[in-house]
């Protein structure tokens, strides 16, 4: 029988909802209403689901475990309300995202507020090395938005720059969330570097799988709304891909229709991508890394809950397909 990753730990998960609900109250009314509005709204719980996983695979027993998932996902539930300003985007999780409900003014301020939120949880850890590392991953994610901000202006379409942006944005947070669990669970550093890169090899393949459903999904299925991306002005490895492939023709009318971000032009530019053969080697890279995640795995010691984490990279590859 296929192990629920969620099923699992669902006493973990139900703590982590109770404790969010009171980690974004505050006296002041607006700011409660605004957090929840997003924290509520359905996401997948996967970065704390990553944590808890992790933690009881290396046999964690202690009380510190939910509050370090609870930071994980307030610190990530901040980083998406500023994304959605940063990239002016109208939906998220399938309803209006928070500076299209209220402003962009709302959008910073409550997203900073979210921040602080997780800090407040980070600093009742007693472990000053998860702190620490909680701090600099932040860092590092809010580097990446910077990046990504350059690479947009500079009209650059460089895989190397793609790699380095979605390692900070994305794929720094899934680290964190593993490594923070490792380090709780007071194992060796050789354990606590395979986390880090099972957490780092899965959110590469995690932000590839959703690069790649914005030109190929099932917008029943994903609930994204397919072409998102493209319109909003990300540029994204299928894309890059395809300008690699593609004749000069080809080429120049995806750079055109990219700039201009025109929804009619997007019914041809996804017959070029998939015709170019992009979305085939988005796959293999994806694929490349979900074998990666796998091997890692191997490393730790058979249990029920390492099996769960097994059943998370294996839908990630059905996913990506």
């Amino acid at each position: 029988m296929e192990s629920s990753p969620y099923l699992q730990i669902e006493a973990e998960l139900s703590e982590l909802e109770q404790v969010l609900q009171k980690s974004i109250h505050s006296d002041v009314e607006l700011a409660t209403e605004v957090s929840a509005y997003i924290v509520n709204s359905g996401g997948k719980r996967i970065r704390p689901t990553l944590t808890v996983l992790l933690a009881k695979t290396l046999n964690y027993q202690g009380q510190e475990l939910i509050n370090l998932a609870t930071a994980i996902e307030l610190l990530h539930t901040a980083t998406l309300i500023h994304d959605d300003v940063v990239d002016q985007s109208e939906i998220r999780r399938g309803q209006m995202s928070i500076h299209n409900k209220w402003d962009n003014a709302h959008g910073v301020l409550v997203g900073d507020f979210v921040y602080s939120k997780a800090f407040q949880l980070m600093a009742s850890l007693s472990n000053k090395e998860i702190i620490q590392t909680l701090a600099d991953s932040t860092n590092r994610i809010s580097e990446g938005e910077v990046l990504q901000l350059n690479f947009l202006e500079s009209s650059a379409f460089e895989e190397s720059m793609y790699f380095e942006i979605i390692g900070r944005k994305t794929a720094e947070l899934f680290k964190a969330a593993t490594v923070t669990a490792a380090i709780l669970a007071d194992v060796d550093e050789r354990t606590i570097n395979t986390a880090g890169e099972f957490g780092f090899s899965l959110g590469i393949a995690f932000q590839l799988r959703d690069d790649l459903l914005d030109y190929s999904g099932k917008e029943t299925k994903t609930g994204k709304k397919i072409g998102k991306d493209f319109l909003e002005g990300k540029v994204t490895l299928p894309l890059i891909k395809a300008l690699e492939l593609t004749e000069d023709k080809e080429s120049d009318f995806l750079k055109s229709a990219f700039a201009k971000g025109d929804r009619k032009d997007l019914t041809r530019v996804i017959q070029i991508i998939e015709k170019s053969g992009a979305i085939r080697d988005v796959q293999k890279e994806t694929e490349a890394y979900t074998n990666k995640c796998m091997n890692l795995l191997d490393k730790f010691d058979n249990s029920i809950y390492k099996k769960c984490l097994e059943t998370i990279v294996i839908g990630l590859k059905k996913r990506a397909t």
